[in-house]
Order: structure tokens, then C-alpha cells, then sequence
């Protein structure tokens, strides 16, 4: 969530502490001298009743640009695909290359993009191809350091195609499961269109 700027928060404050003197100051302890008097609001009140609007609007204000980060994304996200997510088959569909081997070779290649060489054990997708096979990807460092790639590593990699999405990776005990899974869905991923989000 993005947080609110300075404008925002200089209103939010101005807002509490108004209603804060209000809250602070004694109840008027006088008697109206008579009903005519006692039907208009005193000076007290009027001021209490305006600090409690324009807590209110600030408040509103303050809902309203909340609700219009979140229904955006945030900022820094790409409006075409804020929130929304992937199928599987769909994952499958849009994947230029789907290999399972070793990581020979991990080279940065600049602008948050590395370059990986994989000693491939099983094509996927498509069902066949070249003993090594090299992809430029989305450097997921960028992102999370601890998912940085590394020489030696055995995964299996869904490259995408499209060229800023980090691919997905899984790796150990992951790696079983995952493969049935992409066997039982290549046949169905064959016949489902990639988003134009995710091309």
C-alpha cells in the first residue's frame, strides 16, 4: 500500500488536533439566561460541530485515496496486470520454454536481467530440445536477493514469455509434484490462449 503524501498527512494532523481542543475544553457549566437563547448553538458548539466536519471530510478524503491506491495496485505496479493472477494452464500457455536440469553458468547481463545456461535433463515444453539451452530471464534478485540463481543449482524453470516477468522456478521437494502436474496439464495448456497481459 502506498503511503500518504505529505499534503495528506499535514491535513490528517491538522484534522486530529483540531478535534483534539475540541475534546480537551471544559463543558460550559452556565445556565442560558432563556429559551430563545438556549434553541441557538453557542459559540462553543458551533466551533465543536465545525472541527467534528472537517474531521469527518478528512477522514473521508482519507478513505477515498486509500481505496483508490489499493483498487490500482499501488504504485510501481504495471496497470495491465494489477491484481490479477494466472491459471495454470494459462502459466504453461504463456511459457516460451519449460526445462528441468542444472544451472551451468549464472551471468549478470545488466538492467535486472541474467543470463543462465542449463545442462538440461527433460523438455517440457516444447517436448524436445538441445542437451544445453541458454534463456536471458528477469534476474529474480532484483526482487528478493535469497532468489538469486546460482551455478550448480537443479530446478525446474517455467520461462515466460513475457520479457519482464521473473520466471517460476521449483527446486527439492517441489520439484516431484511439480512435474506431474505439468504433465497433466501440458494437454489442456495446448489448447488455452495466453493473456495479452502476460505476452
Amino acid at each position: 500500500m502506498t503511503e500518504p503524501t505529505e499534503t495528506e498527512e499535514t491535513r490528517l494532523r491538522q484534522a486530529f488536533a483540531l478535534i483534539a481542543e475540541e475534546a480537551g475544553r471544559p463543558d460550559p457549566t452556565t445556565a442560558p439566561a432563556d429559551r430563545a437563547a438556549s434553541a441557538r448553538p453557542s459559540r462553543g458548539q458551533r466551533r465543536v460541530r465545525a472541527a467534528i466536519a472537517v474531521a469527518a471530510v478528512a477522514c473521508a478524503a482519507a478513505i477515498v485515496v486509500t481505496v483508490m491506491v489499493i483498487a490500482d495496485g499501488g504504485s510501481g505496479t504495471e496497470p495491465d496486470t494489477a491484481g490479477r493472477g494466472q491459471t495454470f494452464p494459462e502459466a504453461l500457455a504463456c511459457a516460451n520454454a519449460v526445462v528441468e536440469g542444472d544451472l551451468t553458468s549464472v551471468r549478470p547481463t545488466g538492467q535486472g536481467r541474467v543470463q543462465v545456461t542449463v545442462s538440461v535433463d527433460r523438455w517440457f515444453k516444447p517436448s524436445t530440445g538441445p542437451a544445453t539451452a541458454r534463456f536471458d530471464l528477469a534476474d529474480p534478485a532484483v526482487a528478493d536477493p535469497a532468489e538469486a540463481y546460482a551455478a550448480g543449482d537443479h530446478l525446474l524453470l517455467l520461462v515466460p514469455r513475457r520479457k519482464g516477468q521473473i520466471p517460476d522456478t521449483y527446486q527439492g521437494q517441489e520439484l516431484r509434484p511439480m512435474r506431474d502436474r505439468i504433465t497433466r496439464t501440458l494437454p489442456e495448456a495446448a489448447h488455452t490462449t495466453c493473456p495479452r497481459e502476460f505476452r
